[in-house]
């Protein structure tokens, strides 16, 4: 237990009689309860792991990525505070936060400075925010029912409801209705705020382009309840539901409250981006709600329909703001205190778990991104090209073609065109102009700062339409004039075959060209057409290979090295290999594999003949799928290493055989 808790005296206690006891603040007399867990297993498991952490901070490494499960993840994320970022807030501000869970918002907050009042209901969640503070001498934890609790009237600067009024009837006096308990909550944390104060608020809508696909609510796990509007019967839960936009503007209508939206993507629980109001139509905002699409937060699987196409169709004709998955509202008095409270129009964060440690900002009105957040140096200005991301693109042809051809056709002529023009750039930087011809110009995406082209050109398209189908795999299997996807049928391994052929094509000695591969595979498991590396080779010369390895792989996998991949037009084709090695990040020493192949200590081969020739091995190829295997694990190579690429030297044309390429 550490020593220096949270029991800083609270503003709330100058009109409630409170007391500490382990440094959390409740009623002298002990109010009403209110049960809300998330099981006492995950609660346990929070409790661990904040009592080993060293930092506690709102952005600690310690409480990154793997998650053993949903709620471990959500009290946990550093992704929590993206929700306030974007935000221009007051300094030094005094915040009422009322449903403070297990305070990772709490901790942003004291950790940026704030004075803060934390009010959370449930007593296991009290004491866990309160181990998540520990250290911040302005935090205060109250473990209270919101309303009993009397407010100091016009004190705070800010009021906190973050996932709290989707709930606000359950916890709420009797026989009122859940549009009156909203009512009553703000109308309370209004009268408490300083006359420029401001309330935030965050919550999923009903009317959330999920939800309309037939995705089950958040809460209840069902579909369709709030396209129903929540109607009162056994199969709906009592006193949860959320809003659309219209009915939050007139609750505030109601209030006589200004308000201004953003819009937490893929919600206001892990916001990876926001887009702001005056963002909506800005330039690349299709870039960031296309990326950052919908997520399903319950166990329950989404129906089969195109929800990603049915998506970009709603927000793509002016309906973002109404259908958004989740909002994130201001509000005040005025709309003078409301001025220049969203800076931005939108905002895509950094995020560690993909080695981004700045994201990119559009300022508002701006036509240039700027790095976010700005850490005290102007940055780099980006200007932002204007077209449709590739995937929306596709995953509209994919729904107006006639069939599975057309649309093989259409991947196919797209990637060769990129490939003819050099434009390797990843997937998600793609973009199309109304004609639907790739743009020469990438979005900036934080994370396609370096090229796309791993593997290269064959290998690049490979890694495109992975992402592709990764994304729209469901979309595409509720047109069942799409068919298989993956396998030797399917439309990805048509596309592939087409572009063999057309790359052979684009050499100046056609039928003079294979194509080279790593596998890479534990001792457990098979080779796959999953892990692998391809590169173009022509057969002639000598050839530099650098597979760069999409995943890094480590000493105790094993390694499969295909020299070609062709028909043989001679009973044998031979090929030198003057140099074999793997490196990791940027060591050009790496590790020497050749040794494996001059001292006879290769696993496992096929269709091939090996001979030996002092540093160089000779390799016959006796067949159109020749490989041989190199295990890491003899090399002695120390424990946690990783290689990122491999780098082979090939030297083709030793004999006179003729060959035919795929």
């Amino acid at each position: 237990m550490r020593s220096n808790q949270t029991a800083c005296r609270p503003i709330l206690n100058t009109v409630n009689n409170l007391v500490c006891k382990d440094g959390i603040w409740r009623h002298a007399t002990e109010g009403q309860r209110l049960e809300y867990s998330d099981g006492l297993h995950e609660e346990a498991g929070l409790r661990q792991t904040l009592d080993e952490a060293d930092d506690l901070s709102w952005n600690s490494p310690e409480f990154g990525p793997p998650y053993s499960s949903w709620a471990q993840e959500y009290h946990l994320s550093t992704l929590r505070a993206n929700l306030l970022r974007g935000l221009k807030l007051p300094g030094s501000a005094q915040v009422l936060e009322i449903g403070a869970g297990c305070g990772a918002v709490t901790r942003y907050l004291g950790d940026t400075g704030c004075r803060v009042d934390a009010v959370e209901g449930g007593g296991t969640r009290a004491g866990l925010a309160r181990e998540r503070c520990a250290g911040l001498d302005q935090v205060s934890i109250i473990h209270a029912n919101f309303h009993q609790l009397n407010l100091p009237d016009h004190h705070y600067d800010l009021a906190l409801f973050i996932g709290v009024l989707e709930y606000a009837q359950r916890f709420a006096p009797a026989d009122l209705s859940a549009r009156e308990a909203v009512l009553q909550m703000l109308r309370k944390a209004m009268g408490a705020l300083s006359p420029r104060g401001q309330v935030i608020i965050a919550i999923e809508n009903r009317l959330g382009a999920k939800y309309l696909t037939g995705w089950p609510e958040d809460h209840l796990g069902t579909s369709w309840p709030g396209i129903a509007g929540y109607p009162a019967t056994e199969s709906v839960q009592e006193g949860i539901r959320t809003f659309d936009r219209p009915e939050w503007e007139s609750l505030f209508t109601e209030l006589d409250l200004k308000c201004r939206f953003f819009y937490p993507l893929p919600d206001y629980k892990l916001p990876k981006a926001v887009i702001s109001d005056s963002g909506v139509d800005a330039p690349g905002v299709d870039s960031i709600w296309g990326r950052h699409v919908s997520v399903n937060r319950t166990p329950v699987a989404p129906p089969p329909v195109p929800a990603r196409f049915q998506q970009n169709a709603l927000y793509r004709s002016g309906l973002f703001s109404a259908c958004a998955d989740s909002f994130g509202i201001v509000l005040a008095n005025t709309d003078e205190a409301l001025e220049g409270v969203m800076p931005y129009d939108w905002i895509v964060f950094e995020d560690s778990t993909m080695g981004v440690d700045q994201g990119i900002s559009l300022t508002r009105g701006a036509s240039a991104v700027r790095p976010f957040p700005d850490r005290g140096s102007p940055g780099e200005v980006v200007s932002l090209p204007r077209g449709e991301p590739l995937f929306q693109y596709w995953l509209r042809c994919a729904a107006a073609s006639r069939d599975r051809q057309s649309f093989l056709r259409l991947l196919f002529e797209q990637l060769s065109s990129a490939i003819r023009a050099g434009n390797l750039s990843p997937a998600c930087a793609l973009l199309v102009d109304d004609a639907g011809e790739i743009l020469t110009e990438p979005f900036p995406w934080p994370d396609a700062k370096s090229g796309g082209s791993r593997g290269g050109a064959y290998g690049w398209a490979d890694t495109v339409l992975d992402q592709f189908f990764y994304l729209a795999q469901a979309d595409l299997e509720s047109l069942p004039k799409m068919g298989e996807w993956e396998g030797k049928g399917g439309v990805k391994q048509g596309v592939l075959d087409q572009l063999k052929r057309d790359l052979e094509h684009q050499i100046d000695s056609p039928g003079r060209l294979t194509f080279s591969a790593i596998y890479w595979a534990s001792a457990t498991e098979e080779f796959s057409e999953k892990r692998k590396c391809v590169m173009l080779c022509p057969l002639e010369g000598t050839q530099s290979l650098v597979f760069a390895l999409p995943e890094s792989v480590d000493s105790e996998m094993s390694l499969r090295f295909d020299p070609s991949d062709h028909d043989l037009e001679t009973s044998t084709q031979t090929v030198i290999v003057e140099a074999l090695r793997a490196s990791a990040g940027r060591d050009e020493s790496g590790v020497d594999l050749m040794p494996a192949l001059t001292g006879g200590e290769i696993g496992l081969t096929h269709q091939l003949g090996i001979v030996t020739q002092g540093d160089e091995v000779l390799l016959e190829i006796q067949g159109n799928d020749p490989w041989l295997v190199i295990d890491l694990a003899p090399f002695g190579l120390p424990a946690g290493i990783v290689f990122e690429r491999v780098e082979v030297r090939l030297r083709w044309g030793v004999n006179d055989s003729t060959v035919k390429a795929l």
